[in-house]
């Protein structure tokens, strides 16, 4: 690669707007699949089991390395909350763009979710 190009194309890297949850949050409601309790969501979500747990312990916790924002998710339901298991449409995952995971639903509107899955 040039090197005025590398530039350029480290410029627009950095200068991108960074994916945020308030990003992912924005998810229509026909993608909702499947209300599920708190102990579905962590059993759907178990985190993970491998080497990595010495470095990370809490990664051994539901959802992993999003741990943190899972328990930030919780924290955030009110009364009548509800939690949604979400998955983008088929044509999304054929463009390499789906992702699936835990809605947070207030008012039958998502507000909050965590991506399980994407592609």
């Amino acid at each position: 690669m040039r090197p005025i190009a590398a530039f350029f194309y480290l410029a627009i890297l950095v200068l991108m707007p960074t994916y945020t949850m308030a990003d992912e949050s924005q998810i229509p409601k026909d993608w909702l699949q499947k209300q599920i309790s708190i102990s579905e969501a962590e059993t759907a979500y178990p985190g993970i089991t491998d080497d990595r747990v010495k470095d990370s312990p809490d990664a051994a916790k539901p959802f992993g390395f999003r741990h943190a924002e899972w328990e930030a998710l919780k924290s955030h339901m009110q009364p009548g909350d509800q939690l949604w298991t979400f998955m983008s449409p088929q044509k999304s995952w054929e463009d390499l763009a789906g992702r699936s995971g835990i809605a947070l639903v207030r008012n039958g509107a998502p507000i909050e979710v965590i991506v399980g899955a994407m592609n």
